[in-house]
């Protein structure tokens, strides 16, 4: 059987504690409540919690390195810099493997860069090239027409055809100028005969003359009016034949001109071709300089080294990079919250921020339409690479990290209260 256990009996006082917990306790205890709570939304309401977004960045300057690439693959013909070494803009770097003669494509191209117009230059002033290897071909098909064009000129089959017709042509007005003279006497003569037919008729009629002198009268003025028709039959005959020749210039000077010029045109369409096809090949073999600065290499090359196509064979570093710059492909993911102005920072991979610090930027610009499904931002770094602890850092092209974009300065309170805001906003749809 379980055991009882005794009642326990508490005094009256203790009875009064236990039963009714004093009033000035409770009011404390409340007061330090509320405060702590009013505390809590005061330092909510100070204290900022920022929303950003992050993405991987490259820290570069205005004025970058170019990286110079092969458009083919095959061996270094010759490389004519080292690691480190200043070089200008323009300036002739590396070679690769051609059958052309790097000399006679470097004379082609100062010679064809000295004509400025190719139909007034002389065939003999050109230099006899044989080995230019694809550009072979384009430089004879030039030089053919350029003789072409000489040949012609100096012919001039139908500038000869003009002179010769045109003197013809001016006989034939000599002619005419003549039988012009000879219609007016036959004309004038004409006159006198009828004249003299008139009187003669009159004698005849009126028995003063015989039958004989009467015809005789009238067969002069019948022979002086054939031979007055025959001029003007001559007349006529010279002048078909002087528009036939008129014709036969004007065709001649339209043939001459069209001649010409469609020579004019295929020979400058042929300079303009040998043009381009020294510039391509100029780009396909060789690697020049773009600017004045100093070379480096990534990785090691010496001459008659196979190199693939695309591969970089070298960098040209400018002597005067200028400032710093952020550049940031952002996902379009979020990406209508990032406007110029906006804070950003950097955190490099280079330099840990725990240790070095971040690297503050402002969002100078974004492009306007995304590349595939990234936008392109600008950084401006003010401060240039000098962290927020103070510390400079050293550069080194296309440095790495990642990039924290500053969107909105968002308190704390406001930060614990948007998802209450957006479930309320659920609810009421």
């Amino acid at each position: 059987m379980r055991e009882k256990k005794p009642d326990i009996i508490y005094s009256e006082p203790v009875k009064e504690i236990m039963g009714n917990p004093p009033s000035g306790i409770l009011r404390w205890g409340n007061l330090v409540l509320l405060s702590v709570f009013i505390l809590f939304i005061i330092f909510a309401w100070i204290i900022k919690y920022p929303d950003t977004i992050p993405a991987p960045v490259e820290i570069t300057t205005v004025n970058p390195p170019a990286t110079l690439v092969t458009k083919i693959t095959g061996r270094i013909r010759y490389l004519y810099v080292e690691d480190k070494d200043s070089v200008y803009s323009g300036q002739l770097l590396a070679v690769m493997e051609t059958t052309a003669s790097v000399e006679e494509i470097e004379l082609l191209k100062k010679t064809i860069d000295a004509i400025n117009r190719p139909e007034e230059t002389e065939y003999s002033q050109l230099p006899h090239l044989s080995q230019l290897g694809e550009l072979q071909n384009v430089y004879a098909g030039f030089l053919k027409n350029l003789s072409d064009l000489t040949s012609y000129l100096s012919n001039d089959y139908y500038g000869n055809k003009i002179i010769s017709l045109t003197a013809e042509i001016d006989a034939i007005g000599e002619y005419m100028n003549r039988l012009k003279v000879k219609e007016k006497l036959f004309t004038d003569n004409r006159r006198l005969e009828a004249n003299k037919y008139r009187r003669d008729s009159l004698l005849f009629i009126n028995k003063v003359i015989p039958e004989s002198e009467y015809e005789k009268s009238h067969q002069a003025l019948i022979r002086n009016n054939i031979e007055l028709q025959q001029v003007r039959l001559d007349f006529s005959e010279k002048s078909i034949e002087m528009a036939g020749k008129d014709q036969m210039l004007r065709d001649y000077r339209i043939k001459r001109i069209e001649e010409k010029e469609k020579l004019f045109a295929v020979l400058n369409e042929s300079f303009l071709n040998l043009q381009a096809q020294i510039k391509i090949w100029e780009n396909t073999y060789l690697l020049r300089s773009p600017f004045d600065g100093f070379v480096t290499f990534t990785r090691y090359w010496n001459e008659n080294q196979v190199v693939t196509k695309d591969d970089p064979v070298l960098n040209v570093v400018p002597h005067e990079t200028g400032s710093y710059l952020g550049r940031i492909n952002l996902k379009m993911q979020r990406s209508g919250k990032v406007k110029p102005g906006q804070k950003v920072n950097i955190k490099l991979s280079s330099y840990p921020y725990l240790e070095y610090g971040m690297v503050r930027g402002i969002i100078k610009t974004k492009s306007l339409v995304p590349s595939g499904d990234t936008y392109v931002i600008e950084i401006d770094l003010p401060d240039g690479l000098t962290t927020l602890y103070g510390t400079k850092l050293e550069f080194t092209q296309n440095m790495s990290g990642t990039a924290e974009i500053i969107t909105e300065d968002l308190r704390l309170l406001q930060k614990l209260i948007n998802p209450f805001r957006y479930l309320i906003s659920i609810n009421k749809e």
